[in-house]
C-alpha cells in the first residue's frame, strides 16, 4: 500500500510540498481516505464514559461499608 499525504481544495488533490511521490509504473486502484477530527464534545463525552466505567469497577471491588452513608456522617459528627 502506498500512502501519500496531501491536500484537497474541493476540486483537486495535491501532495504536500516535499512529499515523496512514488514513480508511476502501472495503473493501480486507489482509495481516498478523509480523516475526521474528533470534536471536543465527542472527546469529552468519551472521557466521561471512561471515568464512570473506572469508578464502577473500583466500587465493585470494594467490600460493603456495613452501615449507611447517613450513619457514617452521623458517626463523624460525634467525634
Amino acid at each position: 500500500m502506498l500512502a501519500i499525504r496531501g491536500v484537497y481544495d474541493g476540486k483537486t488533490f495535491s501532495a504536500f510540498p516535499g512529499e515523496p511521490l512514488p514513480r508511476v509504473q502501472r495503473e493501480v486502484p486507489v482509495a481516498i481516505v478523509f480523516l475526521e477530527e474528533v470534536s471536543p464534545e465527542a472527546d469529552r463525552r468519551q472521557r466521561q464514559v471512561e471515568v464512570a466505567r473506572r469508578m464502577r469497577a473500583a466500587r465493585d471491588v470494594m467490600p460493603p461499608l456495613g452501615m449507611s452513608v447517613k450513619e457514617l456522617i452521623e458517626a463523624g459528627r460525634e467525634r
